[in-house]
């Protein structure tokens, strides 16, 4: 059986079109029904529904697609064992939108220039659903919120906190964060995602009340309607990100000041839990950079 062709048929399970699945593999649309048809005759079974516009697979075809991801983990450990130093593969990774930007990709480029034999593949998401497709074995790892109770049967490592800020208008008159919420209209941080849980969480546990006026996906864009007056919000100070600009009121929220956790997380017994690895190093070597020493 041709891994060629098995790497084909899980692409088309991972894109919406053969078009798209053949130029994520560098190939012709043409070449990747060859690769379909050609499985489909050796193993005398129907892979695609070819009536559907576009081609979907069929039940036996999705059934295929998880012996094959096993298949292409096992072959690229394999090919990993020839290089002590260098690593090859692939590697899929998930990210919290908020921290494609500042965050992820300096790491990325390291890892890149260390290992440039090594395939990167990106999906961003929220926390939740990034979770459930490493458990789904869709994606190898995930940066996500660590969530309120434990990730049963993943392995975690700590990425880093991000503070907990309510951001106002610069000419905002009130000093605390209780009088901020109180005068001002609020804008949600995406309540679907477990950050934005977290600060429900904790206006609920304060009694604090707001006054919503908007609920947006955007770390970027909240910081943008804060900015030009629509109103305020509480948000997590990204790692890696520059500081707020002058025109943006910053008070901490709780005392202590609450954070978020960031961590990357994986399958445990992930056959590509090296390459996890390598990544997490790099991660904290791209914070470090960006985070001073405090006993300096």
């Amino acid at each position: 059986m041709n891994l060629h062709f098995l790497r084909t048929i899980v692409a088309i399970s991972q894109y919406p079109t053969f078009v798209a699945a053949g130029q994520a593999l560098g190939l012709s649309h043409s070449a990747v029904s060859v690769h379909v048809k050609a499985l489909e005759e050796e193993l005398q079974i129907k892979l695609v529904d070819r009536k559907r516009r576009p081609p979907v697979l069929t039940d036996k075809g999705i059934a295929l697609v998880e012996h094959a991801k096993r298949i292409m983990e096992i072959t690229d450990e394999i090919k990993a064992l020839a290089s002590e130093t260098t690593l090859i593969g692939s590697l899929t990774l998930g990210v919290v939108p908020s921290s494609l930007i500042n965050l992820v990709p300096p790491a990325l480029a390291m890892l890149r220039r260390a290992h440039p034999r090594l395939q990167l593949q990106i999906r961003a998401d929220l926390s939740q659903e990034l979770t459930q497709q490493v458990r789904n074995r869709d994606i190898d790892t995930a940066i996500v919120t660590a969530p309120a109770g434990p990730l049963e049967g993943l392995r975690v490592q700590s990425i880093c906190f991000e503070p907990l800020h309510v951001i106002a208008p610069a000419d905002a008159p009130e000093s605390t964060v209780k009088d901020l919420i109180a005068a001002h209209p609020f804008i949600w941080f995406n309540r679907r995602a477990w950050a934005g849980q977290q600060i429900e969480r904790y206006l609920i546990d304060q009694k604090i009340h707001v006054r919503p006026v908007l609920e947006v996906d955007s770390l970027e864009a909240i910081e943008a309607l804060v900015r030009n007056g629509i109103g305020i919000s509480i948000a997590p100070q990204r790692a890696c990100a520059p500081p707020y600009p002058d025109d943006v009121k910053v008070l901490p929220l709780g005392e202590p000041q609450i954070s978020r956790e960031l961590v990357l997380i994986d399958r445990v017994n992930n056959p590509r839990s090296r390459l996890c690895d390598a990544f997490f190093v790099e991660l904290q070597a791209s914070l470090r950079r960006h985070i001073p020493d405090k006993r300096r």
